[in-house]
């Protein structure tokens, strides 16, 4: 079977450390081609060294890493959010340093050389704010039609975690979020009203052979967020087992300013530019998380 050529944009963070962890274990499904970075969830100094730091502990080091913006499209980076990431962004959980270099392209001229060799056959895995996407769209005009597809982890079908509309990846930078929505490029939408449904509980290692290091690390971010979601491990998992994920097609469109910043909203009775997740089969969705400890396990 072919390999699916992927790039993942993100924000390390707790749950993207488990998205990570899925594209870095998948070898045989994934060509991962790169880790493009962004603040968020802490600063991009801070997120790009955590996604080093995290593909030396899956012993992917061959995955190069492209640092990304320094601000939202139109405002500053907040302060680091703390309370779901921790004061290193990674739940205060400390990994190995990597003393590798970064890319020497930054985050949106990686994507764009990248999508240039993969033929339109890229996919994009957003599981932070799209302020990257949006920049390489901007500056590489004809990078739209390079991309296959973009799997985003955010918005919601009902309510979102930041402010009652707004879900934190889209709210965030609601003008990058916009125009990505606006490319025309084939959209997979995994938000909170489906990811909300499948908790992610420390009994998952239960009768699993698993790399110690590895095990600890996951125990404690799973502590740390007190099992609830990891919502951008859910997200990629849909590319891994197309059971896991419902999906409906839909017109969505991302609402930039006023009360209902960052509010996406899903018609059905238009032309559809996306398919919007409207629910999760959990089993299929922890046979992805279980088959990924097992797979980096595997590494030892």
């Amino acid at each position: 079977m072919k390999r699916i050529p992927i790039i993942v944009d993100t924000d390390p963070g707790v749950d993207d450390f488990f998205c990570l962890a899925i594209a870095a274990a998948y070898d045989d499904l994934f060509d991962f081609r790169a880790v493009t970075t962004i603040g968020g969830n802490n600063t991009t100094d801070v997120t790009t060294g955590n996604a080093l730091d995290i593909l030396k502990l899956f012993h992917r080091e061959d995955v190069p890493v492209a640092r990304g913006a320094d601000s939202y499209l139109k405002e500053e980076f907040g302060e680091p959010v703390a309370k779901f990431h921790g004061e290193n962004g990674i739940g205060n959980v400390e990994l190995e340093h990597s003393d590798r270099q970064i890319d020497p392209l930054c985050a949106c001229d990686k994507i764009y050389e990248e999508a240039k060799k993969c033929g339109g056959e890229l996919v994009l895995v957003t599981v932070g704010p799209e302020t990257n996407l949006a920049l390489a769209f901007q500056k590489h005009p004809d990078l739209r039609d390079m991309i296959a597809k973009i799997t985003v982890m955010g918005g919601s079908l009902d309510t979102g975690n930041v402010t009652e509309y707004g879900e934190a990846n889209l709210w965030h930078d609601a003008y990058a979020a916009k125009i990505v929505f606006e490319t025309g490029i084939p959209i997979d939408m995994i938000g909170l009203n489906t990811t909300r449904k499948a908790p992610l509980r420390k009994d998952i290692f239960d009768g699993l052979d698993a790399d110690e290091k590895i095990k600890n690390v996951m125990l404690k971010l799973i502590r740390f967020r007190n099992e609830e979601p990891m919502h951008d491990a859910i997200a990629i998992s849909s590319l891994v087992n197309e059971k896991a994920i419902l999906f409906r097609d839909a017109y969505t469109y991302i609402i930039e300013d006023g009360e209902r910043r960052g509010m996406s909203v899903a018609e059905y009775d238009r032309p559809p530019n996306s398919r919007v997740a409207v629910d999760i089969d959990n089993e299929e969705y922890y046979k992805v998380i279980r088959d990924t400890i097992c797979r980096l396990s595997a590494y030892r």
